[in-house]
């Protein structure tokens, strides 16, 4: 949800603002007081846009702009402003307003619709910062060189000229801020030269570099010229001067302004009165003795009165006193002076009571400090939760039910985009360092949680199909340091590591990513039991199950296992939750915070190894899980060292064809990398658009198989008629099945399957580019 910040020193346009953007479900936070407003940024928040008022008591709003260049400019880029006023109006105040760094402009009263539209387009699509022109005026390049390049280094646009009569004749000029004129110039003075400029841009300031002695004349009446600078001054002192010469003819542009809409502020504030006697919300305004002195029309209705009656009465009328429970009498009605709204009861004229969200404010109001009473009714609202609340339990129960069918297709593709977008930059970030350097190993770190995240959503697709994993021999104290070193990186750093892996004989059978899940699953549990603080422990030994042991524990068989225990100090766990952990959808966890799968996703895969799992635990004393594996009896793993080998490069026009952008894009970064020509396009018919101009040359399609609109397959067919010899790559986060293999037999020529890194990209278009014939996808996925 995108936070708007509001300021406004008239509550009553403060609060039209603010209603008309929480309409659009915007996260607003208002603030009558500029100062106020000031303060909460400079505690950190940062708003996505700022609506503010220009003419306001304190700080007024032109200042404020200033304020936030000094605030943000060096750190982090200025949120868009959207400038309001009902006293400043037209070209002037928009030019200004320019000059200050505001991204638009409304004059009020506004249409609702227009300043909704208005802070949508700043939220979705935040304005370029407004860079400023400086034209420089040289006949030797060379003698302002270095002022060129640091007004260039401060977000300056320049633009250089030769002479003053190439200015002159020049079509389509962006009008300058600055004009800086190097003195002498080759075709007419200075001062002539300025007298033009004067004349055509009247706003822009003119300096004139020249000898020392230049800066000590005393300028003759009707030359247009601001400042004389010797030419061996510090370009910063330049700089400097034109940013404050650019901030003083705004402010001094501004009072002039504020003469001229006076009259148009009292028929604004006339009108304003009009929109708050018509304002759906409860408006109420009271003295300090709590006598309503004014109410608006449609908010006297919702509680049962006509204004006039309320006028006059103590506000206590519409909003009783609480009683104190112990002595029985009213407590004083407190001023809720923040800017959050509170949930309060109002009494009806019937009696009865109406559901409101409140926020009341000091205003001036006929010459005195009143309180302004903003309510708004809640009923509605309440009954639409009510049934959302409803209609959402009803949901979660049925996608609890569909969700196991769904994940074989929709999770596996998409995470499978959305890893390889991390995979390509990963492996791109170690491509890019030495293998010592920290951040080769951060990338090695990203890159091989995705290689399990890929794995993980191969076996949702092998559990959907009944599919095969893989058994292979498996080191579990390898397994054990890396997850331990990854949830080191993730979880609260106030929970510390111990691990005792004394097992002489640490290898079993089984599926490396599976034994990973289950270990991750324990720990990830472990850790949440704890909460900030704790100590996990995890420890291995070698252990023989007796037949007479086994016989005492249902579903633990007699033989030589690998015993991993996983033991925490966190909150425990009563019998009763003991007898449920490894159901289906069972959970402790808040909703919201967990699904109930984890621990019998453990159970299953653990139950698929031949072996067992086990839990000791009490409420307070922590928990131990015990996983039985059994032992596999062959020879230590062979490990692979580390190689690091350059990729493939190469050459060529390869078309990237993806609709999800992040993974366009992380495919161009790879094949730019590579040193390939990449045109990136997200949907097919963009892809034939381009094939269809046979004087684009194009060497390989690198082309996803599920998109909108038009598919990949469909795609492919429109691709081979335009160009028959064209060469097709195929890539999709789907493993390779018979949609694939169909588009095999009518020309595809390579496969990739997604998330790849760098090498698996730059083999795959390297032989697709040296072969003629038809590549065919080995069993990693990528072309061979």
């Amino acid at each position: 949800m995108a936070s708007i910040l509001v300021i406004n020193d008239d509550p009553v346009q403060l609060h039209l603002l603010a209603s008309w953007l929480e309409k659009d479900y915007f996260a607003v936070s208002r603030f009558v007081c500029s100062e106020e407003a000031w303060r909460w940024l400079q505690k950190g928040n940062v708003p996505d846009v700022i609506v503010l008022d220009l003419h306001m008591p304190g700080i007024s709003g032109w200042r404020f702009c200033e304020l936030l260049h000094s605030l943000f400019g060096s750190t982090q880029a200025v949120p868009p402003v959207l400038a309001v006023s009902a006293t400043y109006t037209g070209i002037d105040a928009q030019d200004i307003l320019k000059d200050l760094g505001a991204a638009a402009f409304l004059a009020l009263p506004t249409d609702p619709q227009r300043f909704r539209q208005q802070v949508r387009q700043l939220v979705e699509c935040p304005p370029s910062p407004q860079c400023p022109h400086i034209w420089m005026v040289s006949s030797d390049h060379s003698a302002i060189q270095r002022i060129h390049h640091i007004f260039v280094e401060r977000g300056w646009r320049v633009v250089e000229w030769q002479a003053g009569k190439q200015v002159q004749v020049a079509v389509n000029r962006v009008h300058p801020d600055i004009i800086l004129i190097d003195d002498p110039l080759p075709d007419m003075t200075s001062e002539e030269f300025g007298v033009w400029c004067k004349g055509q841009y009247p706003q822009a300031m003119c300096i004139v570099l020249g000898h020392e002695s230049m800066g000590r004349r005393s300028l003759p009446l009707g030359i247009h010229v601001d400042a004389y600078l010797p030419k061996a001054c510090d370009p910063l002192n330049i700089i400097s001067l034109c940013e404050k010469g650019r901030w003083e003819r705004a402010f001094s542009r501004v009072e002039h302004l504020l003469d001229i809409r006076t009259d148009d502020l009292r028929e604004s504030e006339a009108q304003f009165k009009e929109l708050f006697e018509t304002l759906p919300d409860i408006l109420v305004i009271y003295d300090h003795q709590g006598i309503i002195t004014h109410v608006n029309i449609l908010g006297a209705q919702q509680l049962g009165y006509r204004p006039a009656v309320l006028i006059g009465n103590a506000f206590s009328l519409i909003k009783p006193e609480p009683i104190d429970a112990e002595s029985g009498l009213t407590k004083p009605t407190l001023s809720y002076e923040g800017r959050k709204w509170e949930e309060a009861f109002l009494r009806q004229k019937n009696g009865t009571s109406l559901s409101v969200e409140m926020m009341e404010r000091t205003v001036q109001f006929q010459g005195q400090r009143q309180t302004l009473f903003i309510a708004r009714d809640l009923t509605a609202r309440k009954h639409m939760e009510e049934e959302n609340i409803a209609l959402e339990h009803q949901l979660r129960q049925v996608q609890k039910m569909e969700a196991i069918g769904r994940l074989a297709s929709g999770v596996a593709h998409d995470m499978n985009n959305t890893l390889t977008a991390i995979m390509a930059h990963a492996s791109l970030l170690k491509i890019q360092q030495k293998a010592s350097a920290p951040l080769w190993t951060a990338g090695d770190v990203i890159e091989k949680a995705v290689r399990r995240g890929k794995e993980l959503t191969s076996q949702l697709l092998g559990y959907a199909r009944q599919g095969k994993h893989h058994h292979v021999t498996v080191n579990t104290h390898e397994v054990i340091q890396e997850v331990i070193a990854l949830l080191g990186r993730t979880i609260h750093k106030m929970i510390t590591f111990r691990a005792d892996l004394s097992a002489t004989r640490p290898h079993v059978v089984g599926d490396p990513n599976q034994l990973y899940q289950i270990l991750m699953n324990l720990g990830v549990n472990a850790c949440d039991a704890m909460g900030e603080r704790g100590e996990l422990q995890v420890q291995t030994v070698n252990e023989t199950v007796t037949p007479e042991y086994a016989s005492r524990i249902p579903g633990l068989c007699a033989g030589d296992y690998v015993l991993i225990r996983v033991t925490d100090t966190g909150t425990g766990m009563s019998l009763e939750t003991q007898r449920h952990i490894f159901e289906p959808f069972f959970t402790t966890k808040e909703q919201g915070q967990g699904t109930g799968m984890g621990l019998a996703m453990v159970y299953g895969i653990v139950k698929n190894h031949h072996g067992y799992i086990g839990v000791t635990s009490s409420p307070g004393d922590g928990t131990t899980m015990r996983v039985y594996l059994p032992e596999a009896h062959c020879a230590t793993l062979k490990t692979k060292s580390i190689q690091r080998t350059e990729p493939s490069h190469g050459t060529g026009h390869i078309l990237v064809v993806d609709d999800e952008k992040d993974v366009g894009e992380a495919a161009q970064a790879i094949l730019e990398y590579l040193g390939y020509q990449v045109t990136v396009v997200l949907n097919g018919q963009e892809a034939v658009d381009i094939c269809q101009d046979l004087t684009i040359p194009v060497d390989v399609v690198l082309l996803d198989m599920v998109m909108p609109e038009m598919s990949g397959a469909a795609c492919f067919e429109e691709l081979r008629m335009i160009r028959p010899d064209l060469k097709v790559i195929l890539c999709t986060g789907y493993d390779r099945n018979h949609a694939v293999q169909n588009l095999f037999n009518q020309g595809v020529i390579g496969f990739i399957q997604k998330p790849y890194d760098v090498d698996e990209l730059a083999h795959a278009c390297q032989v697709v580019l040296k072969h003629d014939s038809r590549v065919e996808p080995c069993s990693t996925g990528i072309t061979c």
